[in-house]
């Protein structure tokens, strides 16, 4: 885990979230009666060597630099990474990622992806998932850090306790799903990360290419479990596209990609009325058109990303909106002080 210090009191006025960028969603759960900003980044893939792909290699330094700067000016209580930070896991990756994350001025928390644990056909030796934990967690996973009035749960769906050193598939253990259970019967205002999603990427848009690459080993058993303990909001990564579904108590949302289109992080405020998400933008108009231009020319993959694109997703927001906000429920959300990061 890594702390960052703001040098700004949770009693100073929190910049709008409507600054940040667009209305992704609103949720009626989690809530908390302190309210919490938390920021979220997935999939830098960063590399210092690669170029080109839908990925855009050569852009990802500076799109998780803008990242930290668009984050440094939200005064958020902490950023959480749903995973693959690194293009492969190499050595020299983490360090880049280690150089750009240290002008963060806030608390720092990831879960593993697929490309940031050792595969067998590495001919490097990336570090382990526990490695892995001790630099970006809480040094073992699960694990379970209180940010302001909100529960973060980081789960490791990318190693699958060691059995997935050949594949890029997600699984979570039965020990951390069991682990999960209890957690959520502890906790009142969870939000859970996952690199892998927890539903099919159909049920969030519909046909994706090698959508069944995309989803856990055991997502039935890890989505009942999150039934079992109420209302949750599962956050994870992995398509590089954002989207929402719901099944029962479960809400999960896909956030899109720090280093492809759309390049965006995203911006979570709790309070006592329910959670506001919106997206906010790291990439310019020419960064934009060229991510989009990669992407409609690279794998099928990025083409599907482009084909989800020109069906105007991105024009139709809010992905989701739960409740109706007026004037009234925006005064009582901004009369709410922000309450200082508290990491157990």
């Amino acid at each position: 885990m890594r702390d960052g210090s703001t040098g700004v009191s949770a009693d100073q006025r929190t910049p709008p979230a409507a600054d940040a960028g667009p209305l992704l969603a609103r949720l009626r759960q989690p809530t908390s009666h302190t309210r919490t900003r938390i920021a979220v980044v997935s999939d830098p893939h960063l590399t210092p060597t690669a170029t080109g792909t839908w990925k855009v290699y050569h852009r990802t330094e500076t799109r998780l630099r803008a990242a930290v700067a668009a984050i440094n000016d939200l005064n958020v209580d902490a950023t959480l990474s749903l995973g693959d930070l690194t293009r492969d896991g190499h050595p020299e990756e983490f360090d880049c990622v280690d150089e750009l994350l240290a002008d963060l001025d806030t608390p720092f928390v990831s879960v593993p992806g697929n490309h940031d644990v050792p595969k067998q056909w590495d001919d490097y030796e990336a570090p382990t998932v526990d490695e892995f934990g001790a630099r970006y967690a809480r040094g073992a996973f699960p694990f379970h850090v209180s940010v302001g009035g909100v529960d973060l749960i980081g789960l490791d769906t990318a190693s699958g306790g060691g059995t997935l050193y050949d594949s890029h598939e997600g699984l979570v253990p039965s020990e951390h799903v069991a682990w999960l259970d209890e957690t959520l019967s502890e906790v009142e205002s969870p939000i859970v990360a996952s690199h892998h999603n927890v539903f099919h990427p159909r049920e969030h848009t519909g046909q994706f290419a090698d959508e069944d690459f995309y989803q856990l080993r055991n997502a039935d058993e890890v989505v009942e479990t999150l039934s079992g303990g109420g209302e949750s909001l599962v956050l994870s990564g992995h398509i590089h596209w954002p989207a929402t579904a719901r099944r029962g108590g479960v809400r999960e949302i896909i956030a899109p990609a720090t280093c492809s289109f759309p390049q965006a992080a995203m911006l979570l405020d709790v309070g006592p009325l329910g959670t506001e998400i919106r997206m906010v933008p790291l990439a310019g108009p020419n960064g934009v058109a060229e991510a989009y231009s990669l992407a409609q020319t690279g794998s099928a993959h990025g083409q599907s990303i482009v084909s989800h694109a020109d069906r105007g997703v991105l024009a139709d927001f809010p992905l989701v909106d739960e409740f109706e906000w007026t004037a009234n429920t925006r005064a009582d959300v901004a009369a709410d002080v922000p309450g200082a990061v508290r990491w157990r």
